[in-house]
């Protein structure tokens, strides 16, 4: 721990620098961990970072998710709670959902027996792919997940986030979600595809929070086609290797629900549903190949 004056002379750094109160004081707990790992300098170093506006899970190079920590490296979209609902869809399709909260109770198990086969497009730092598997896993099922993404930075990521924080053999894949062969991406057929693909418009970037729109990658948030480029290329794209009955499932913004949702009817999928997050947000949508 700090000692007491430089604990609140680093609260009231952050709160100067624009930080909210409550935040300053939860940001300057996390941070020293730096000072009981690396020293004071490096706590300092961190709270100047933190200061400038830089995102907490950069300068303390991890972000706890779901039921693990994951590493985070600048260049890769920092995980976000809120994105765990899709993780939440996926495993509840599989029936690895013990107690279903919320829209995700909404989702009807699918047909899927011991083994599975899940691809996690735009995986970044791989949280979403590798939580899935970690549960299926703890509940004594086979897994066979791929991870994609297009940047080398967010590959490096998650895959040193495979070996270290995956329990099942994980594949990282280099792969253009918009213009690769999507069959290239799985043996066979798909029993689940996710992803959380960029979506903010240029407009909404220009709204972003400061750390979000100077320090995250904007390859990994801008999307043209009013924020929908990625859904139509995904929908259309995952359909001929989706089992018959297999499911896609996306995250989205709040105000894109309807638009995917159309999206998805387009391209044939059924039993198409949209759930909101635990703010009330429209988060996720999914729908399953007749």
């Amino acid at each position: 721990m700090t000692s007491g004056n430089l604990h609140n002379d680093s609260i009231k750094e952050l709160i100067e620098a624009g930080i909210d109160k409550d935040d300053a004081r939860f940001d300057i707990e996390l941070l020293e961990d730096l000072l009981v790992k690396q020293g004071e300098d490096a706590f300092r170093a961190g709270v100047t970072r933190r200061a400038q506006g830089e995102p907490l899970a950069y300068i303390l190079g991890e972000r706890a998710f779901y039921k693990d920590v994951f590493k985070v490296v600048p260049g890769v979209l920092v995980p976000r709670n809120d994105t765990e609902l899709l993780v939440e869809t996926a495993l509840r399709f599989m029936g690895l959902l013990d107690f279903p909260m919320g829209d995700v109770a909404k989702v009807t198990v699918g047909d899927v027996t011991d083994g599975f086969t899940a691809i996690d497009l735009c995986t970044g730092t791989g949280c979403i792919g590798i939580s899935i598997a970690n549960e299926a896993v703890s509940k004594g099922k086979s897994v066979k997940t791929t991870m994609c993404d297009l940047s080398p930075v967010a590959l490096s990521c998650a895959q040193d986030n495979a070996s270290t924080v995956a329990k099942a053999p994980v594949q990282v894949k280099e792969f253009d979600v918009l213009n690769g062969d999507y069959s290239t991406l799985v043996e066979g057929e798909a029993d689940i595809i996710v992803s959380n693909p960029p979506y903010i418009t240029d407009e909404e970037m220009e709204e972003l929070p400061y750390d979000v729109k100077n320090y995250e990658p904007d390859m990994a948030l801008r999307a043209a086609d009013n924020g929908l480029e990625f859904y139509k290329a995904i929908a259309a794209k995952a359909m001929p290797i989706l089992k018959n009955t297999g499911m896609l499932a996306v995250e989205h913004g709040y105000l894109q629900g309807e638009a995917v949702r159309d999206i998805f009817a387009q391209e044939g999928y059924i039993d198409i549903l949209t759930l909101k997050d635990y703010g009330g947000n429209d988060r996720v949508t999914l729908g399953r190949k007749m």
